[in-house]
């Protein structure tokens, strides 16, 4: 019995850099204060941010993504073989 694996799928969090995001706080309808925590700031697997690989996408320069509902989803091993043509070729 042969077993596979299956690829690993990514979803854009994984892949693009997020900016740190400030504590805030806000005040909701009944006036109550919520604070809503800080986010910190995380490189991502490729650095660059959504809007640049969405970029990169239209102009064929990334892998596309698979869509499964509204979710846009990249296996890991694409992601792997474009990290590794990157060292390459310095395009981008």
């Amino acid at each position: 019995m042969t077993h596979q694996i299956s690829d690993q799928l990514l979803r854009m969090s994984d892949l693009a850099k997020t900016p740190f995001i400030p504590e805030k706080t806000v005040i909701n309808k009944s006036g109550k204060k919520i604070t809503i925590a800080a986010k910190q700031a995380q490189r991502g697997i490729v650095g660059f941010s959504s809007k640049h690989i969405y970029h990169l996408i239209n102009c064929g320069l990334f892998p596309k993504p698979l869509k499964i509902g509204r979710a846009s989803l990249w296996k890991a091993s694409e992601i792997n073989d474009w990290l590794n043509k990157q060292g390459n070729n310095n395009e981008i």
